[in-house]
């Protein structure tokens, strides 16, 4: 039996680690066969770089066997490379495997290039934590209270529940609906939509890494 060999696919490395001499074990992300995991030679591929790859294999480790850029890097140093390693540590620990989602891989490639641009960087990584969320399966309802079921509501206040979602009952409700509002139209330039998008998808996203630690967040935050 002939092995079978996948179709020329889009991918990004996401991480890589030596594998016996002169072989690489890399974790790929790619848009119509999702995360998954090949055995490369060397050279190893850069990260943050986009390629066009030819893998083989019917086993859950698959084969590189070419590979070329099609772009240039897009991350090389300072905050910008440090952001992009914490958004290949977030895929790796909270993506599931095989999953196809080509949208969820257009924004990973915009988000690289995003922060490149400090003005831009603090909502790119807001747009790609809430793309990674739903991506997951784990996406969270900025239109509706999920206690009580009403619409969120502009002059009203709510709280977040890591494992609900923004809740109009109980106490510590201090994150106001207009904020929740323009956080469900990625309006991240408004009134502590920033603010409050970073602190809801930390708790959301710690919820389900269940007590495991993030590494890359020792760099950047």
């Amino acid at each position: 039996m002939k092995p079978h060999r996948a179709p020329v696919l889009p991918a990004f490395v996401l991480h890589a680690r030596p594998f016996r001499e002169h072989h690489w074990l890399l974790e790929l992300l790619t848009p119509t066969e999702g995360r998954f995991t090949a055995i490369g030679r060397d050279p190893k591929p850069e990260t943050f770089r986009l390629l066009k790859i030819r893998h083989s294999g019917r086993s859950e480790l698959k084969r590189l066997d070419d590979w070329r850029y099609t772009e240039p890097a897009q991350l090389k140093e300072g905050q910008a490379l440090l952001l992009g390693l914490h958004l290949n540590e977030l895929i790796v620990r909270l993506l599931p495997r095989h999953q196809s989602d080509e949208p969820f891989f257009g924004a990973y490639a915009s988000t690289l290039l995003s922060l490149t641009d400090p003005a831009r960087r603090t909502a790119a990584l807001r747009f790609f934590e809430r793309r990674l969320l739903e991506s997951c399966g784990f996406g969270i309802d900025y239109r509706q209270a999920m206690d009580s079921g009403d619409w969120i509501q502009p002059g009203q206040s709510y709280r977040f529940d890591p494992a609900l979602g923004f809740c109009s009952l109980g106490r510590d409700r201090d994150i106001e609906g207009a904020s929740i509002l323009a956080m469900a139209e990625n309006d991240w330039q408004a009134t502590d939509a920033l603010k409050w998008g970073e602190r809801v998808h930390r708790a959301r996203i710690e919820h389900l890494l269940e007590g495991r630690r993030l590494v890359s967040r020792d760099w950047v935050f």
